[in-house]
């Protein structure tokens, strides 16, 4: 929503049709330009096919934001392999096809922003959420690596570390966690903010901020980072 509203052509990618189209409209009506594109990222074909129509359609990829996200919370002698996978396909498998997707046409232009959506759990680990936290930690290590691949053609590929943000996948996080620990999400959820410095929960729209600055000329200078957006939770 926020690249549209600063001017950016905005194509719209995930399973969840209703989901893409309500958001395209609401950026056709703040006079943005959106298309829905309804893509399994897990499905190779269908992400190639992404790109292609992508640049048929504008002739070009400037940014591509990797943000599709999968959790499963289980105590690891509990968890399923094939829900470990699955997660996998989603966190991991999806930003290397993805990237490599669009890297080609960037390399063209020698121009583009990759932004890749980690979670400071890559960084500390998280306790009954090993598969979440090892996926996004796999991400920190493929943006450093084609950030250094990159680095000559005028590309730039950074991570974004969100602690705990105001949506619907955490607050499902939160309450399947909560009866692992036999306590209502409502008690889970104030627990783990009280131990937040700042004390509350992160807005989808901080990390959107920081995603349209890394998307910015004046952040050219800025690559193979990983960037906390977290309220202080974790310090490097």
């Amino acid at each position: 929503m926020m690249a549209a509203e600063a001017g950016a052509k905005v194509v719209l990618a995930a399973r969840s049709r209703d989901q893409l189209e309500a958001t395209a409209a609401a950026i056709k009506e703040r006079g943005g330009e959106a298309l829905a594109v309804p893509t399994d990222v897990t499905d190779l074909e269908a992400v190639k096919a992404l790109a292609k129509g992508t640049i048929t359609t504008y002739g070009r990829i400037d940014v591509l934001v990797n943000n599709a996200a999968a959790n499963y919370v289980a105590n690891l002698i509990m968890a399923k392999p094939e829900a470990i996978r699955q997660l996998y396909e989603v966190n991991v498998f999806a930003v290397f096809n993805l990237t490599q997707a669009v890297l080609r046409q960037m390399v063209r232009q020698k121009s583009g922003r990759i932004i890749n959506v980690s979670s400071v759990a890559a960084k500390v680990g998280a306790a009954y959420n090993s598969a979440y936290a090892s996926s996004k930690a796999a991400i920190l290590g493929f943006t450093k690596s084609i950030a250094r691949e990159t680095a000559k053609v005028g590309i730039t590929v950074n991570a974004i570390c969100p602690w705990h943000v105001d949506t619907e996948l955490v607050h499902e996080a939160m309450t399947n966690r909560a009866k692992m620990f036999g306590k209502t999400s409502e008690e889970y959820l104030e627990e783990i903010v009280s131990h937040s410095p700042q004390q509350r929960l992160i807005t989808a729209r901080e990390v959107g901020a920081l995603a349209l600055f890394l998307m910015s000329e004046e952040a050219r200078g800025i690559t193979g980072q990983a960037l906390n957006v977290c309220g202080g939770s974790v310090m490097d």
